[in-house]
């Protein structure tokens, strides 16, 4: 985990972080976020996150400062807990504070003095980012009961290949009933939050484990390398073999 004081310019930049997640704490200013499922300002009362691998633009509006704190893949590990937070992330870039999270964010990043890390920032951040989890998942609660049914049924079995027939029968929908939840709640299909999921979990073990890429592709329910390859390359413009040597070296 870094962390590091930040003021931002207002041309617009873009990249991606290849081996960390980010999150963004406001001070003063704002910062203007376009990623590729969602965009927005990031204000005093409302952090970023934004998730490996993920495209993004930026540009700071007036003067601003931000704590950036990078959450490698290490301590992603080490927290499941936050595994739904990254999710959730990966369509929506800004999340809302309220009073408790706002007081909380304002401690977390008064503990960093001169850019460096203490014992208690890092475990204030920790708390944060969890806290910040608990809320989310809340809001997750306000989903139809049959869309979160659906939801819960995917992340249990995100390794198996399941057929829109499959979900919608666990949900007590009609497979016409199941994609328009999701369309109108989420945003996507249920495939494609599926395969988010397995690509998310295949890469955690590309870059943390020491299963061959094969394993690793048969664990997340491929049935051969090159259909895994194609879908890792299209999910995070590269192959699993590059990102493992690329993250290796680092």
């Amino acid at each position: 985990m870094k962390t590091s004081r930040r003021t931002y310019t207002s041309d617009f930049k873009s990249h991606s972080h290849r081996a960390f997640h980010q999150l963004i704490i406001p001070h003063k200013g704002e910062l203007e976020l376009e990623a590729e499922q969602s965009s927005g300002v990031a204000r005093i009362d409302q952090v970023a996150i934004i998730t490996a691998n993920d495209t993004h633009a930026f540009r700071g509006l007036r003067p601003n400062s931000f704590t950036v704190v990078d959450f490698d893949f290490a301590d992603a590990n080490y927290m499941p807990e936050l595994n739904s937070l990254w999710d959730s992330a990966h369509n929506q870039i800004l999340f809302p504070l309220d009073d408790g999270l706002l007081n909380l964010s304002q401690f977390t990043a008064s503990e960093f003095k001169d850019q460096a890390m203490t014992s208690i920032g890092e475990q204030s951040i920790k708390l944060f980012l969890l806290a910040l989890a608990d809320r989310n998942n809340t809001e997750d609660n306000k989903l139809p009961e049959k869309l979160q049914k659906a939801l819960k049924f995917i992340k249990q079995n995100h390794t198996r290949k399941l057929s829109s027939k499959d979900i919608a029968e666990q949900a007590c929908l009609s497979v016409s009933h199941l994609h328009a939840l999701f369309s109108n709640y989420l945003g996507y299909s249920p495939q494609k939050f599926q395969t988010n999921l397995k690509l998310e979990h295949a890469r955690q073990l590309v870059l943390n484990s020491r299963l061959s890429l094969i394993e690793i592709a048969q664990d997340v329910g491929y049935s051969d390398q090159s259909s895994f390859n194609r879908a890792y390359r299209t999910s995070f413009g590269t192959t699993p073999g590059t990102d493992r040597r690329l993250h290796n070296k680092t």
